[in-house]
């Protein structure tokens, strides 16, 4: 004859009560015994907790241990024993994710030096600290700091700054996607870059806000390297990245440069990200791609981009389908007819993408100035083009 389920529930609650009882006073006597112990005993009594039935149980006594190893702290470095202690107590608080002992872990973590126990501290800490800012605001620091250090040519403890960077991945936590970043884009050996690349993708959060934020905050360098990520990622829309795009070529239209190469980095990026705009036919940076034009014809008149670059700014301009663009590129065609009248020759491939470009604007601000293109003494090819163009204005 079957037992009624609350029947056995009766029976069973009573056998948890005892097993609940018996992992207490077990606890409670390896801490006892541990106040007491010397050094070595004191290890024996933490491997004989992690190596027993009850080793989830015993979190209390790892952290019990930790503080007795960071509260002699002046000790640590003469004495191997307390290294051997605290990284037994933090691997075992992250394995059995003992929450409660994360502050004796971060304490450990600031105060100690050993490679070995800071990487099991670290690991823990990524284990336990999930939304604890304190925690993930020093973790950021610390790969922030060993990232400063890396770049200027001083060393970094790649075992503990690698166990950082999956700490980091595991607490998933948005503000750190600038510093793991950086030590994705930095150069470290092949394994920390794809330790940082995993982490990074571990990062909760909008994608498209974090790498824009890169954008906005970080040095040029890492303005580049988020641009381009973010066009090659498949992890945004195409709308997504035209959005990132414009944000990118209007940093690099208006920040102030403080020497060449700076000067030569922001113009790079304004290229690439007119270069996706244009590709996308992204209406909204209009104006900015307009912006773009002028500066671009001013860097070319002064021989400092060559005329491809003046030809994909007027294309990409031509690509957003805008009343002010076909201002713009009409404004630009008058200059040009002008030098044109009184001699002047003109790049012909200039020349022609204007006209391209206002027929697939197709409006009619262009009507004269395309007519009287086709007066003037150009080629040919700028005619015939001047002529199909007009066949594609909209009345």
């Amino acid at each position: 004859m079957k037992r009624p389920f609350w029947l056995l529930v009766l029976l069973f609650v009573p056998f948890v009560s005892a097993q609940a009882q018996e992992a207490s006073k077990i606890l409670d006597t390896y801490r006892r015994n541990f106040t007491i112990a010397s050094l070595d005993v004191k290890i024996q009594i933490l491997q004989d907790a992690a190596s027993g039935k009850n080793a989830a149980d015993m979190g209390p006594l790892y952290e019990q241990a930790l503080e007795f190893v960071t509260d002699n702290g002046s000790l640590m470095a003469s004495d191997t024993r307390f290294n051997q202690l605290a990284a037994i107590s933090a691997e075992q608080i992250g394995t059995v994710k003992y929450a409660a002992g994360k502050e004796s872990l971060l304490r450990l973590f600031q105060v100690d030096s050993d490679t070995q126990t800071l990487q099991k501290a670290v690991i823990a800490l990524g284990q336990v600290g999930a939304g604890d800012a304190v925690i993930i605001a020093t973790l950021n620091h610390y790969v922030d700091t060993q990232n400063t250090t890396f770049s200027g040519g001083g060393q970094v403890d790649l075992i503990v700054f690698s166990a950082c960077l999956q700490a980091l991945g595991n607490l998933g936590d948005p503000s750190s996607f600038p510093y793991l970043f950086s030590a994705m884009n930095l150069n470290y050996s092949d394994r920390i870059t794809a330790t940082a690349k995993d982490a990074l993708f571990s990062i909760k959060g909008d994608l498209q806000a974090l790498l824009t934020d890169v954008i906005k905050s970080r040095p040029l360098g890492e303005k580049s390297l988020a641009l381009q990520m973010a066009l090659a990622t498949d992890k945004l829309t195409s709308d997504q990245k035209a959005q990132v795009a414009q944000i990118a070529l209007d940093i690099s239209l208006h920040t102030s440069a403080a020497d060449t190469n700076q000067r030569n980095g922001y113009r790079d990026m304004r290229f690439v990200a007119a270069g996706a705009l244009g590709d996308r036919k992204w209406a909204p940076a209009a104006p900015l791609l307009i912006e773009n034009l002028d500066s671009t014809i001013g860097e070319n008149d002064k021989g400092i981009v060559d005329t491809n670059h003046l030809l994909d700014a007027i294309n990409e301009l031509g690509t957003t389908g805008t009343h002010d663009a076909a201002m713009r590129l009409t404004q630009f065609l008058v200059l040009i007819n002008s030098y044109t009248e009184k001699g002047k020759a003109y790049d012909e491939r200039v020349v022609t993408a204007i006209v391209n470009s206002l027929g697939s604007l197709a409006d009619k601000v262009a009507f004269d100035d395309l007519m009287y293109t086709r007066y003037l003494n150009y080629p040919t090819g700028v005619k015939e083009a001047a002529r199909e163009a007009l066949d594609k204005l909209k009345w």
